[in-house]
């Protein structure tokens, strides 16, 4: 067995010169995330969400004749500079929430895909929104051999418990066995995600949702697994087999753009005992963007995190970019010296961090790794930021 780190949830921006996702920098390649961003991050495995576009799966075939990408026997890709490539498919369901299959092989991918693009208004640009309900992308799931999982499933935008329901068993009834595994999303942690009843079953990750390649591995996972492959990363999240995820590195939820309500009319990020839904300045309650903890508290079925025994542990990480006093010399500085932005936050010794860039931003890492850094919270579209005097 080994631990592998992965992120599972990012986008690219463009394959073949031509937009596939909207929202991401059109910089942001397939071979840019497998050959150069995965690398500085540290990561072993990346997952495109957008590999079901026509566009990515011929770039992924032109890679496969120019011998840059291997397919593996148990399913997965291999760069030729052994990162992984899992196969993602990201799209928003009938019922406006967005889901994520992952798919062992091309030959799947492309079943997948023959089933989604009668649906879809444009099938080369991700994450579109499809004719086609979260039970029958359930199904076509299991169907390809694949893995369901809600994406970001609390935050107001899109996710399956942040805009749709309370109970899943509501909307899915019997289906609700199938579901194994859901994306926390930047503004939810374990302890937020446990006070649900229902979610003690679930496989929980961490993963960036990347539009731009500084922000991969903003949140990351840590498997145990015994190979590099499909079948494993599916064993580990399925928690099948002794293969499972060992820790969560994600953000704070304090550092998420959508923790706390938001009124838009006033422009101000709701501080007041939640749940919040009407703003106490104007009290506007139709101009307002629910938070993440205000949703949680208001659909929770404990007052306190009820954790299920194989729960791993969440741990609390920020990006080096975002860390006060990293600017763009340090974080060079940082890169020349160390491998990966990994190894820094995680295994590099803080006496060595600290000759290389001062002893206080060594000692904000140093506490990040012990406890939590106190953050300045975000909510409403504005992303919460680490307060300076983290370093004292």
């Amino acid at each position: 067995m080994r631990n592998i780190f992965c992120d599972l949830h990012i986008h690219i921006g463009s394959a073949l010169n031509k937009p596939v996702k909207i929202t991401a920098s059109r910089k942001l390649t397939l071979e840019q995330v497998l050959f150069h961003d995965a690398v500085q991050k540290g990561l072993d495995v990346v997952g495109i969400v957008d590999s079901a576009s026509p566009l990515v799966i011929k770039e992924i075939e032109i890679m496969l004749e120019k011998g840059l990408l291997i397919p593996l026997h148990d399913g997965g890709l291999r760069a030729r500079n052994g990162i992984v490539l899992l196969l993602g498919a990201e799209l928003e369901t009938r019922e406006g929430i967005h889901v994520i299959t992952y798919l062992p092989d091309l030959d799947m991918l492309k079943k997948y895909q023959n089933y989604i693009k009668s649906r879809v208004t444009n099938v080369n640009l991700s994450t579109q929104r499809a004719s086609a309900s979260i039970k029958e992308i359930l199904n076509l799931s299991y169907l390809c051999e694949g893995v369901f999982c809600f994406a970001h499933a609390f935050t107001p935008h899109k996710g399956v418990y942040g805009l749709l329901t309370d109970k899943l068993l509501k909307i899915l009834g019997h289906d609700l066995t199938q579901i194994k595994v859901i994306e926390l999303g930047l503004s939810a942690d374990s302890d937020l995600a446990d006070m649900l009843e229902e979610t003690r079953n679930f496989t929980y990750l961490s993963n960036s949702d990347a539009h731009s390649s500084a922000n991969i591995a903003r949140e990351y996972n840590l498997l145990k697994v015994a190979g590099l492959n499909f079948k494993e990363i599916k064993l580990a999240l399925h928690n099948e087999a002794g293969r499972k995820v060992v820790a969560n590195y994600g953000l704070d939820p304090l550092m998420g753009k959508y923790h706390r309500s938001y009124c838009l009319e006033c422009e101000k990020i709701m501080a007041g005992v939640p749940p919040v839904f009407t703003c106490p300045n104007c009290q506007n309650n139709t101009k307002m963007v629910a938070g993440v903890f205000d949703r949680i508290v208001e659909i929770r079925d404990y007052s306190v995190p009820h954790h299920p025994l194989n729960r791993p542990a969440y741990n609390y990480r920020v990006p080096l970019k975002d860390l006060p006093g990293v600017g763009p010399k340090t974080l060079a500085k940082l890169h020349q010296n160390f491998t990966s932005e990994i190894e820094v936050l995680e295994l590099a010794s803080i006496d060595e961090i600290s000759q290389i860039v001062g002893i206080n931003i060594a000692n904000m890492i140093n506490k990040m790794r012990t406890t939590r850094l106190d953050i300045i919270p975000g909510g409403g579209g504005y992303y919460g930021k680490v307060a300076k005097y983290n370093s004292n």
